[in-house]
C-alpha cells in the first residue's frame, strides 16, 4: 500500500472523517468571531473539505448531520438568549447523539466510536463554555443608539490591517478594513461602517 492508499484509508475512517468535521466546524466559528487572521479560515476550509470527502464515502446519517449542526446552533442561541442552561443542556445532548447516529454501523465498516464521542462532546462544550465566551466578551460590541456615532472616533490599531484586521475603540475592539496597510500601534479614524465592520483611515 502506497502513500496515497494510506492517507485515503485513513481519511474514510469514520472517527477521523468526524474529527475533521469537528474541527472544521470549530475553526469556521473562530473565524466568524474573530476575523481578519486568515489561519481559522484556512483551517475551517481545509478540515471541512476533507472531513466531507471522508464521510461522503461512509453511510451518514442525514439526522445525525442536523443533530450536529442542532447542536450548534443551541450553543450558539446559549449566549444570546437567558437560558440558565437550558440550551447548553439541550446542545449536548443534541450534538452527543447526534454524534453517534452520523455514521451508520455495517458488518464492515464500524460507526463512530463512543470514546470518540465522549471526548468530542466534552472538548466541544469546554470550545464554547471557554474560549467562545472569552473571546465573545473581548469582542464584545459596545451599545449606541445609532451606530454612525462612531463615525469620525479614534482608535489604535491592534492586529494589523492588510486590509482586515482589528482595532481597538476605547476599551473595544472591532473587526476593521482599510483603504491602505496599517500595522499594530497605528493611530486610525472611523470613516465608516459595513455591518459590524468599520472602515478606517490612518490619522495624518
Amino acid at each position: 500500500m502506497d502513500i496515497a492508499q494510506a492517507l485515503w484509508q485513513l481519511l474514510i475512517n469514520p472517527n477521523v472523517a468526524y474529527l475533521l468535521l469537528i474541527i472544521g466546524l470549530w475553526a469556521g466559528i473562530t473565524a466568524f468571531i474573530m476575523p481578519g487572521t486568515g489561519l481559522p479560515e484556512a483551517i475551517a476550509a481545509v478540515a471541512l473539505v476533507l472531513g466531507v470527502t471522508g464521510l461522503a464515502q461512509l453511510p451518514v446519517d442525514l439526522v445525525g448531520a442536523a443533530m450536529i449542526a442542532l447542536a450548534f446552533v443551541l450553543f450558539v442561541l446559549e449566549f444570546k438568549i437567558v437560558s440558565h442552561g437550558a440550551l447548553m443542556a439541550g446542545g449536548i445532548v443534541s450534538f452527543a447523539f447526534g454524534s453517534i447516529f452520523l455514521v451508520r454501523p455495517t458488518e464492515t465498516q464500524p460507526g463512530v466510536s463512543l470514546v470518540v464521542v465522549g471526548m468530542t462532546t466534552l472538548a466541544t462544550v469546554v470550545f464554547f463554555a471557554v474560549a467562545v465566551r472569552a473571546a465573545l466578551r473581548t469582542f464584545k460590541l459596545p451599545v449606541f443608539s445609532s451606530p454612525q456615532r462612531l463615525i469620525g472616533a479614534r482608535g489604535t490599531v491592534k492586529q494589523p490591517l492588510a486590509p482586515v484586521g482589528t482595532v481597538q475603540l476605547k476599551s473595544e475592539l472591532w473587526s476593521a478594513v482599510s483603504d491602505e496597510p496599517l500595522v499594530a500601534g497605528d493611530p486610525v479614524v472611523v470613516t465608516g461602517i459595513e455591518g459590524l465592520k468599520l472602515h478606517v483611515a490612518r490619522v495624518k
